[in-house]
Order: C-alpha cells, then structure tokens, then sequence
C-alpha cells in the first residue's frame, strides 16, 4: 500500500494542528505515513515516537500527497502523482479563488469535513455557473460539475480521539464549559454571544458557574472591558466565571471538558466543530448553532440547537462575500435557563453524546482515507 506524505501544521494549538496530528496517528495505524511539518527546536519533547518516526520517515517514489492547509498552501505541494486536499471552510459559500484552486486537474480528491462545506461547495456553483466558464474556458455547467469538481469531493469528517476523551465524574454544580479562538466581537466561535447570554440570564443568586478555556494562538481581548460593556450589573451580582487562558498539551483538554456538565458553541460557521465531538466523548451535552459542521452529529437527543440570522461578513477579508450565523441571543439566554431548570436532562443527553462520539473517531475516519489509497 502507497505511503501516504501528511503536509500541514501539527505540533501547535490550532484547530489546523489537531487536525493534522490525530489524523496522522489515526492513518499510521493502516499504512506508513510520513508528516511533513514544522520543524521547532525541541519538538522531541512535544511528540511520541510514533509521530518521530513519521517526521523522520524518507520519502517513497510513489506516495501520496495529503495537503492539510489553508487552500493558499495546496499550490506549492502537488507535487505527487497522487495529490488529495483538504478544503477546511465555513460558511454559506465558498469564495472564487478557492474554487479556482479545486479545478487544478492535480488535485485527485478534495477532502471536506461535513455536509456544511460541501453543500457550501454546491450552493456556489449553482447559483454562479459562470464562475468555472470564466476561469477555464469551457463551456457548459453541466459537463463542469459533473466532470472536474463534484467528482473529486469526498466527505471525510474530523474524529475524536477516545483514548484521549472519555466521561469522569462531573461536578455537582451546574458548569457551562466553552474551548474556543476569542480575538473580537465579530469572532466566529461565537464566545461573545454565550458571554452576553450568560451575564444577563444569570446572577450571583443563581447555582451556576461558567469556565471559558479561551485558544491564545488566536490573542487575547481585553476582556474586563468587555464584560463591562455587556452588563450593567455589579463585580457582586455577575454569576460565577472563570477564563482559562493557558496552552494545554492536547492530551490533558479530557480535564477541562470533565470540570463541566454543559458544552457550550454558540458558534457563527463551522467546518466540523472539534470542541463539540471531543465534549461529547467525554458525556457532555452540546449547545449550539444549527449552522455549521457540528450538524452533522449534534441533534436534540443529544444537545440543544439554536438558530440564528444569516448575515454577510465584511469585517474579515478572506470571508467577504460569505455569510455566517448571528445566534439568536434570546434563544441562547432561553436554552441556557432550561437547561438550568431541567438539569435532569443533562446526564440523559450526554450519555446519547457519548453514544455519538464513540461512532466519530478518527480511526473511522482514516479507514474511509485507506479505502482511496488501494
């Protein structure tokens, strides 16, 4: 069987380095897989030996290329005979140069993550069939997407890793867990919308605590500020809230998920939504958007779904032109409360939650990968 060459980020904090990462010890499982990836001083103390041994691993005449990076990065690596990428979006629609990059007749597979990306790669190529005709000369939608692009689409999901994420014993009070990116209020993980709710549904009366595990790969507000200007209640009356700002090795995250009962993604887009299936491994329930990856496996016997307002993003270049959610606040703030109310519900939930995830594992994942090698 073809070594599979593994290019894309993995020894960081990104949703891109987990991606890679899990995914390549999943693969190394079933075949031979070389990781080609950032090389930092001391990464022998960041890595096991089986990830060494992948960095270490030569090259084999007739490898696969699997490109784990933002579609600007595939270009430059297809160089194989076989190239497959992985096209990591969200959102309602997929913008023009990125198509542009999946018509490259290099490119064997292309890779999406959940039904929320592919039927973003749908919905752009059916309500702007001109598109590919302006960029490749052909003729014809039809031939366009029947022949270079919808055939090459695969949906592979992103995984759980359940020797890493698993239930312990949770706390007897009510704790709302969120692990998300935080730069601004326009941000797409959607911390901002479940802080608003939270202050103004919730008080110091009330049996509640929040702990918000925030990614410093993506910088930190100032977030004082922020709570300030979301409410106008005193330091005395806020309900009880925590932010954790450290970088944990990916393997002790089951504590932080475990220190909850709840999981909270008010998220804006998504492509797969990790936090949420790595929460689930570990018995919590999920509330979240009904817009974005998580879709595809949060339901409402396993979580709550809020909805939202699609509006147009001009705050982000790369995004313009591309809508995502607005959640609803009023029914965040109304979830949150019943969930308050209705704690019987949780452990029911997040035993349907831990069901899920046992059925989304990267192995899974890497065995439908395998299938394409052979």
């Amino acid at each position: 069987m073809a070594q599979i060459n593994i290019i894309g980020p993995a020894l960081g904090i990104t949703g891109y380095d987990s991606h890679v990462r899990q995914l390549a010890n999943a693969l190394n499982k079933y075949t031979k897989v070389r990781l080609q990836t950032q090389l930092n001083p001391g990464i022998e103390k960041q890595i096991n030996d089986q990830e060494l041994e992948m960095i270490k691993r030569l090259p084999e005449k007739d490898e696969i290329n699997l490109i784990i990076t933002n579609p600007a990065g595939w270009l430059v690596n297809l160089n194989a005979k076989r190239n497959w990428v992985f096209l990591i979006w969200e959102g309602d629609i997929i913008p023009k140069w990125i198509i542009e990059q999946c018509l490259d007749k290099r490119i064997e597979y292309i890779f999406v993550a959940s039904n929320h990306t592919l039927q973003a790669v749908l919905k752009t190529l059916h309500e702007t069939p001109n598109i590919i005709t302006d960029m490749t000369g052909l003729k014809g939608i039809n031939s366009t997407l029947n022949d270079i692009i919808i055939p090459k689409i695969k949906v592979m999901p992103h995984g759980v890793d359940l020797e890493k994420f698993y239930p312990k014993d949770k706390p007897k009070k009510l704790t709302f867990i969120l692990n998300k990116g935080f730069k601004n209020l326009e941000d797409r993980g959607g911390v901002q919308y479940f802080l608003k709710a939270y202050l103004e549904e919730f008080s110091k009366a009330d049996n509640v605590e929040a702990i918000i595990k925030l990614n410093p790969a993506y910088g930190i507000p100032d977030l004082n500020k922020i709570i300030k200007e979301m409410t106008n209640k005193t330091e005395a009356e806020l309900p009880k809230l925590a932010f954790d700002l450290n970088a944990y090795p990916y393997n002790e995250l089951v504590k932080l998920y475990n220190s909850g009962n709840v999981f909270v993604s008010p998220t804006r887009a998504e492509a797969y939504n990790l936090g949420c299936i790595e929460a689930m491994a570990c018995g919590l329930p999920v509330i979240t958007t009904n817009f974005g990856g998580q879709t595809d496996f949060v339901n409402n016997d396993n979580g709550w779904l809020i909805g939202g307002e699609l509006t147009e993003i001009k705050h982000d270049i790369l995004y313009e032109g591309t809508k995502w959610l607005t959640p609803n606040l009023k029914e965040l703030k109304e979830t949150l409360r019943f969930v308050y109310d209705n704690q019987g519900l949780i452990k029911i939930k997040g035993d349907k939650a831990n069901e899920t995830a046992l059925d989304n594992t990267w192995y899974q994942t890497a065995k439908k990968i395998i299938e394409l090698v052979k």
